[in-house]
């Protein structure tokens, strides 16, 4: 799965943002979906080529491969998906969503109870995705215009360009986690960050719920821009951020009440003495949460060096504080160390915001 969350980052090239905020559509629909077959070939051969250095197990490269396959699809759709936001049709996604997700199941378990094959489940999980897109997702993309990739050189290094700062900021945000959890489980065990990870499960929902929230809201930001100037931007941006806290308020408020003794009836006792730092988990979950939005705002705004600044920033902070929050508050380090990165990164950006003229 880590191979696959890395052939995603790559391809997705940071583009669906991009994308949907081109509402003076300097590139057309062809532009994208060219681009998107350019970085999925580019991504497939670099992970290929890392399968075959790390590994020369049979079995894990074919259920690699197979995995790589399902998402081929996966990031291929999301152009898709980019052409029905901006065209106000997200019905669209939505019910292709949830007829991927019961389809991917039948489509996994089924070939999985016949002959116990990771790779034939895999494979069937991603024949059923692409009937999805091939019979559902293209007929409708296509009513927005026409959906024959182009590959010219001028709009394939342009897009290039583009997205190259925010996909690089989005790496340095996805790092953080990553980092200091590494750090901890050499610091402390794999046992104990094995309980975290699992303390932090549900936190999950704060982030992705977030995403779901303001995503919808990206092209009704880029109007705003576009069509009212820096002035309206700033109101509708502080609005979404508004709503945003509220939201993650009740969120938290409510995960804080029922999501500890959930826990314990899943994991048993044994994790019980470290259910306290769970309001923590949430609000480090919250702090990146907030940080990503404000990156999808600089990305509508074509500020990718901001992006940049405020994101080297928060991965700057991590790298040289970790050691040192986890030292002093052990597990609950973790938070603390996440939080005081991306806290002030996230200010920043937002008074970047708030200051453009």
């Amino acid at each position: 799965m880590s191979i696959g969350n890395m052939f995603a980052s790559v391809s997705l090239y940071r583009m669906r943002t991009y994308q949907v905020s081109d509402i003076s559509c300097e590139h057309s629909s062809k532009d994208y979906v060219g681009f998107r077959f350019v970085s999925i070939l580019f991504s497939l051969i670099f992970s290929c080529i890392y399968v075959a250095v790390i590994s020369n197990n049979p079995a894990f490269l074919v259920a690699t491969v197979a995995f790589l396959v399902f998402k081929i699809d996966e990031t291929f759709v999301d152009v898709l998906y980019g052409i029905d936001q901006k065209g106000q049709r997200m019905d669209y996604i939505g019910k292709s969503q949830f007829m991927r997700g019961v389809l991917s199941l039948f489509g996994f378990v089924a070939p999985f109870a016949a002959n116990q094959s990771l790779p034939m489940a895999i494979i069937g999980m991603a024949l059923c995705c692409m009937l999805v897109t091939l019979f559902y997702d293209l007929p409708r993309a296509k009513r927005f215009g026409d959906m024959h990739p182009r590959f010219s050189c001028n709009h394939l290094v342009a897009l290039g360009k583009a997205c190259l700062m925010p996909t690089i900021a989005n790496f340095l945000t996805t790092s953080i986690v990553s980092i200091v959890r590494q750090r901890y489980g050499i610091l402390t065990d794999q046992e104990m960050l094995g309980i975290y990870a699992s303390i932090a499960t549900p936190a999950v929902l704060i982030q992705a719920g977030a995403a779901y929230l303001y995503s919808p809201l990206i092209r009704t930001l880029a109007s705003s821009l576009q069509n009212g100037g820096p002035s309206a931007f700033k109101k509708s941006f502080l609005k979404v951020l508004g709503l945003l806290f509220a939201c993650i308020a009740v969120a938290t408020a409510g995960l804080s009440m029922v999501g500890g003794p959930l826990l314990e009836l899943v994991y048993g006792n044994k994790i019980a003495p470290y259910l306290w730092i769970f309001p923590y988990v949430l609000g480090a979950t919250t702090s990146i949460a907030i940080l990503l939005y404000v990156n999808d705002s600089l990305l509508i705004m074509r500020d990718g060096i901001t992006q940049i600044i405020i994101n080297a920033l928060a991965f700057g902070i991590i790298v040289l504080a970790a050691d040192h929050f986890i030292t002093a508050f052990d597990m609950n380090g973790i938070n603390i160390a996440i939080m005081s990165a991306c806290a002030p990164a996230a200010i920043a950006g937002i008074a970047k915001v708030l200051l453009q003229k």
